[in-house]
């Protein structure tokens, strides 16, 4: 948990605390608002190269099942068309999560190959424009970096198995 920790932050708590200053944005408002694109693409990056496969699948169904099923619908169906699998469309956070998996482990740069942009800058801009993916690829890449690093930075106990699709629990 110590490497994983210093490969995300490089031992900086600092950089811990910007990290869980995103989560909290990210959890607590529209999923496509209080980050930039740069910050969704800049953490997303940081966790696909250091955590475990397990991690960003859980992360990536948390993501999808906190969309609304409109944003499913479309992220889906945007996925699938990118992969060449126009006949493999699934509105499931779980099936979903297992495109975007088999996505990171078979393409260099996985999801953000797809919806980052290949322009070096993280598709940083506009409110969520600036990713060939629009606004969907900045929640995508968004949700799955602030879960992944909720989980990683000890927080994920009820995210991953109370199923609050990212609203914090009220201790009673």
């Amino acid at each position: 948990m110590d490497s994983l920790l210093k490969g995300l932050f490089g031992g900086d708590s600092g950089q811990q605390q910007q990290a869980s200053d995103f989560v909290n944005r990210f959890e607590q408002g529209p999923i496509d608002q209080g980050y930039t694109d740069d910050e969704a693409y800049r953490h997303f990056q940081n966790v696909a190269q250091n955590a475990d496969p397990r991690t960003l699948q859980n992360a990536a169904e948390q993501t999808f099942a906190r969309m609304d099923p409109n944003q499913r619908a479309q992220f889906s169906q945007m996925l699938a068309q990118r992969m060449g699998n126009q006949g493999m469309v699934s509105n499931d956070p779980r099936q979903m999560a297992g495109m975007v998996s088999q996505l990171h482990q078979q393409q260099p740069g996985g999801l953000a190959s797809l919806f980052g942009g290949g322009n070096g800058n993280g598709g940083s801009g506009n409110g969520g424009g600036g990713f060939p993916g629009g606004t969907l690829g900045k929640v995508a890449m968004g949700g799955i970096a602030a879960y992944a690093m909720k989980e990683i930075l000890g927080g994920g106990g009820g995210l991953l198995g109370g199923g609050d699709n990212g609203h914090h629990k009220r201790s009673v």
